[in-house]
């Protein structure tokens, strides 16, 4: 073998091909050589439009459709786009990081945002560079292709899948197939309005199955003395102003028959969502109308036709095991002695889990508010080929995974990700805040829920640090009703309005407390008080020593809210609900981030174009 494919197997996976009735196959397919998700065509057509747009052959209206169906976003700031990456199912290679870097370089403020649908966003892009940059990701597999716009999102999958130890099996193969259907399909051009599709392969269900069009859950089960892979499919699921959680459509579907099942559900929403109002057209609303029966008979006999008129037409899903990495040399043991480092052993504790395959781990890389620089990237690419699998995956909560981190190797990891300001611990705990864009650049954005989550994420490093590496409380934040920040999701959630106190205009939030994802057992955050955005570090930290003052031993937050009961949080938040005279806290009229009077400036968002 020569040196080029050494090196190749040296920083990428080698997984085992298997059938989809479970037997272990053969053949080895290297993921970081799968077939790319980019088109020439696609750039090429992108150039073509923007260049009938600036010579006014097309409509401005035409035009948007048009840019959002291949991922580029108007930004509040006139002129000025946000480039959305798909990142199917989170999974990244090294080389792809380093890509990601280069782009990253080429934005005025320097970083790649991780989205909480896996997808990496750029700001602050002109017109006129979209081109050479989706070029640029079609040279590594990437494609911006159905990133926005009226089609089916990113194919989302738990971060976890292929290492996790209760999972029922890698559902990795099953999302890949679903997003290689469903990209460029005709029955995914114009939908009534964006649809969301994820999967998950515990009973954790990191996909977050509740809150999607389309959740899908690994399960198994016996037939005639042989075990069959399946899923338990929920549907018409969704956040926003009306959040509704997903209802069970079918407790057991093969996993032979779910591209069929998947592309019969579109096809129903495709034909009965609500072309008249872009505020009800979500799959969502289909459900209230027709109720789950009446869906569900619906999307059978769609199926049942699919299946006779395209017998043999789906594709195959190709399904592999993820074994551990190649190396063309023995990989450094390192020292078995731990470093008798707090710093290192906090990280250690919050932010490193042990795989099911023995000796192997999957280590968090926390981002402050989902974002990552150049330089932070190309220590991320260097660090998956040193220690790793030569991949990364991105999570639903806005940070990386990296993943086949031999258990020895941990400290000299450490060590590289410190230098670079990728160690910090908490992830996906309490201090690791998530926060939507908000009116930084997003045109329906109404307050700074940026600022408000480093403000919060200083409270944890403060006045709460005994509670930051707590499981089972996250906050997120989002600066609309939109819940793009999935504040529905959350613990503690926060979304950004505005109210008069003393004759003038304050940002605000709506305080939602004590959501649940169990599926079968999810429910929402319920809302609680609106709080003055200046306020509301104050009003979380009230709740959160109340609930450090008032719990029993091992109780959860949710389950303290439940006996301690939500009128009676009402009660500790009303002191923070109003704001004494502007001249006596001027600074508490003022939103995060900003000298200027609080007014609102929204514009015409393009999340419903």
């Amino acid at each position: 073998m020569n040196d080029v494919n050494e090196l190749k197997r040296a920083e990428h996976p080698l997984n085992v091909s298997i059938p989809a009735d479970g037997g272990i196959g053969q053949e080895k397919t290297d993921l970081a050589n799968r077939p790319s998700w980019a088109s020439e065509e696609d750039i090429d057509t992108f150039d073509q439009f923007v260049q009938r747009f600036w010579n006014g052959e097309i409509s401005p209206d035409e035009f948007k459709r048009f840019r959002l169906q291949n991922g580029i976003y108007g930004q509040r700031q006139e002129g000025e786009q946000m480039f959305r990456i798909k990142i199917p199912w989170g999974g990244l290679s090294a080389a792809q990081l380093e890509l990601l870097a280069e782009l990253a370089a080429k934005a005025p403020n320097g970083v790649a945002h991780v989205t909480t649908r896996q997808n990496i966003q750029l700001h602050f892009i002109k017109l006129d560079q979209v081109t050479g940059l989706m070029r640029s990701l079609a040279s590594v597999g990437l494609t911006n292709r159905e990133a926005c716009g009226n089609t089916v999102r990113n194919v989302t999958v738990g971060h976890c899948a292929g290492v996790c130890p209760q999972e029922l099996f890698d559902v990795t193969p099953y999302g890949e197939a679903v997003a290689r259907f469903l990209l460029r399909n005709p029955m995914n051009q114009n939908l009534p309005r964006k649809f969301k599709i994820a999967f998950s392969g515990c009973s954790d269900d990191l996909g977050l199955s509740p809150i999607q069009d389309i959740g899908a859950c690994a399960a198994l089960r016996s037939t005639a003395g042989k075990e069959e892979r399946g899923f338990q499919l929920y549907v018409g699921g969704g956040l926003g102003p009306l959040p509704r959680l997903a209802e069970l459509l079918e407790e057991f579907t093969p996993a032979d028959r779910l591209l069929p099942t998947v592309a019969a559900i579109v096809r129903v929403f495709d034909r009965l969502g609500n072309r008249d109002d872009r505020h009800k057209a979500r799959m969502k609303f289909v459900l209230n109308k027709l109720g789950i029966e009446a869906f569900r008979t619906l999307v059978f006999q769609e199926r049942t036709g699919l299946e006779s008129t395209m017998a043999g037409r789906f594709p195959p899903v190709v399904v592999w095991e993820e074994v551990p990495p190649y190396r063309a040399s023995p990989v450094p043991a390192g020292s078995s002695t731990q470093p008798d480092d707090p710093a290192y052993r906090r990280w250690q504790a919050t932010n490193v889990f042990k795989q099911k395959q023995v000796g192997y781990t999957m280590v968090y890389i926390r981002l402050e508010l989902g974002d990552i620089t150049s330089a932070q990237l190309r220590t991320l690419a260097f660090a998956a080929r040193e220690f790793g699998d030569g991949t990364v995956r991105n999570t639903n909560q806005q940070n990386f995974a990296l993943r086949w981190i031999p258990s020895g190797r941990l400290p000299a990891l450490y060590r590289l990700l410190s230098a670079v300001g990728l160690a910090a611990p908490s992830a996906e705990r309490l201090a690791d805040v998530t926060a939507c864009p908000g009116a930084d650049t997003c045109q329906l954005g109404i307050t700074s829920s940026r600022g408000l989550a480093a403000a919060l994420g200083a409270l944890c490093d403060d006045e709460l640090k005994g509670l930051a590496d707590e499981t089972g409380i996250r906050i997120k934040i989002s600066a609309c009703p939109n819940s793009c920040g999935q504040h529905h999701l959350a613990n503690i959630g926060l979304y950004g309005g505005a109210k008069k106190f003393n004759g003038q205009q304050v940002p605000t939030y709506e305080m939602l407390l004590g959501a649940r994802l169990t599926p079968g057992q999810a429910n929402y955050a319920k809302p609680v008080a609106r709080i003055p955005a200046k306020n509301v570090p104050g009003a979380v930290e009230a709740v959160l020593h109340l609930y450090q003052k008032e719990r029993q031993d091992g109780e959860s937050f949710n389950s303290f809210l439940d006996r301690f009961g939500l009128e009676s949080v009402k009660t500790v938040l009303a002191p923070f609900t109003d704001l004494p005279p502007v001249s006596e806290a001027p600074d508490h009229y003022l939103d995060y981030n900003t000298e200027e009077p609080f007014s609102i400036h929204i514009g015409p968002g393009e999340c419903a174009s």
